[in-house]
């Protein structure tokens, strides 16, 4: 069930009268929570019961880790068993064929499984509510219901934002009426997510699948226009299903967080994750980096935690070498970046701050996130290479322009060099004000926008697929 489609109109007008007729907020939540289980069962019901089975685990992990006193061995059994169903699913036949391929045997293991919608982020929520229980962030919930709406609840459970359990759990202890203010808020954040999925990012898309489809009968500026294009075509389709989900979560009055600030301003490799996904990076900071020792063991362990982080973030994106490969030129990028600042420490001298250099920095590090995509977006390491070898040869072959491609990234381009120097790089959800008449003209303009020039081909979400 995509998000702007007439089956999500009936089912969420459904679910606000619904709510709108509830009286107590105990029947708001059970409301709720059956509403983002026939969500996710319209995807494919069958999956349903894996994604009980994961709150369930999660569940009772959280109570035996309060009987047993927060005892190390309830937590790593509960986070192994949830890993357990997620390595089956995500990765059992790339280990197999890894494995095969290295001791040289024939692969005869492959099951054809396929991937559950959103496993990969509702597994990181349920881990999260098991490490904050067993830290003492929060306590052991009792109630199965608000366990299950944390790790089912629809809006973000196929692509995120990952809200941590500290961070959303606390919110059910309220009252979450519908109002107008929020209806209001969440509707401009929603309609802000469709323009830049289905106007920006599935138009922008076309040129890029033909380039990578068939980059040998490209030429290479055809292919470099496909290589920074896609840089905005994932941004602005991430960013808007990000921001769908984010304004739903807001008309129904939950607050899930932020997950992008405009990351192609970013000056360095932590500036950039710090900007993009952040509920993931964020995640893997919270519950992987500093459990590892984070900067506090030495220079050496840094490095090589930073390095784990990124490999992993890498193959949590997919079951592909090449996504382990995109998350070790980010690793790589990382440990650089932080050697450097080492030596400035170390030398007594300090970071010089000009406004050339800092837009130098900008400049660099786009480009070289838009090449660390071309891993990421090809679909093997042959159809990388073919991309890295039109570049490099300067091959001839068919010259596409794709006039979208030009008009988008430029919108997208000159929005982020607004908010550097007018938003001092911080972007925020633009809000109208409904008492002025322009504010008026300039939504009508913006929904025609999202009727007139919304793609109708392919408009799955790119990651819908993690």
């Amino acid at each position: 069930m995509q998000f702007v489609s007439i089956q999500f109109c009936f089912y969420f007008v459904s679910l606000i009268v619904a709510l709108k007729l509830s009286k107590q907020e105990n029947t708001r939540q059970w409301v709720l929570l059956f509403a983002s289980y026939i969500f996710y069962a319209y995807w494919d019901y069958r999956f349903l019961a894996l994604l009980l089975i994961q709150t369930f685990v999660a569940y009772l992990t959280g109570l035996f880790l309060a009987r047993s006193g927060n005892s190390k061995q309830v937590l790593v059994c509960g986070i192994t068993a949830t890993l357990i169903v997620l390595g089956f699913f995500k990765y059992f036949n790339f280990f197999i064929e890894t494995f095969c391929k290295m001791f040289f045997i024939i692969n005869t293991f492959n099951l054809s499984i396929i991937l559950p919608v959103g496993i990969s982020f509702y597994t990181f929520q349920a881990i999260s509510y098991m490490i904050d229980v067993y830290r003492g962030t929060i306590q052991s919930e009792r109630s199965l219901k608000k366990i299950a709406i944390y790790v089912g609840f629809f809006p973000q459970i196929i692509s995120g934002p990952i809200v941590k359990a500290h961070d959303f759990l606390p919110q059910l202890r309220h009252e979450h009426k519908v109002q107008k203010e929020n209806l209001i808020q969440g509707g401009q954040i929603f309609l802000f997510g469709v323009v830049k999925k289905f106007v920006i990012a599935d138009r922008l898309g076309v040129c890029i699948d033909a380039v990578y489809n068939a980059p040998a009968a490209y030429c290479w500026i055809a292919i470099l226009i496909a290589v920074f294009t896609y840089s905005f075509q994932i941004y602005c389709d991430f960013s808007g299903y990000s921001d769908m989900a984010i304004g739903i979560g807001k008309i129904l009055g939950y607050d899930l967080g932020r997950n992008f600030n405009c990351p192609y301003i970013a000056s360095s490799p932590s500036d950039f994750w710090r900007r993009w996904h952040i509920s993931l990076s964020s995640w893997f900071k919270e519950y992987v980096y500093f459990p590892l020792g984070g900067n506090r063991k030495g220079l050496p362990r840094t490095l090589l935690n930073l390095m784990i982080v990124m490999l992993l973030s890498g193959l949590w994106h997919g079951a592909s070498w090449t996504f382990v490969f995109w998350g070790a030129l980010h690793g790589i990028a990382s440990v650089i970046q932080k050697l450097f600042n080492e030596c400035y420490k170390k030398f007594g001298q300090q970071h010089t701050s000009s406004k050339t250099k800092h837009i130098l920095c900008i400049i660099v590090n786009f480009v070289f996130v838009s090449f660390c995509w071309i891993p990421f977006r090809s679909n093997s390491f042959e159809n990388m290479f073919a991309i890295i070898k039109g570049l490099i040869t300067l091959q001839a072959g068919i010259r596409y322009v794709y006039v979208y491609a030009f008009i988008y990234v430029g919108i997208c381009m000159l929005s982020m060099v607004y908010i550097a120097v007018r938003r001092n790089g911080n972007a925020e959800y633009p809000q109208l004000n409904f008492a002025k008449f322009s504010s008026w003209i300039l939504f009508w303009m913006v929904l025609l926008v999202a009727v007139v020039f919304s793609y109708e081909g392919n408009t799955a979400f790119i990651y819908s697929q993690f």
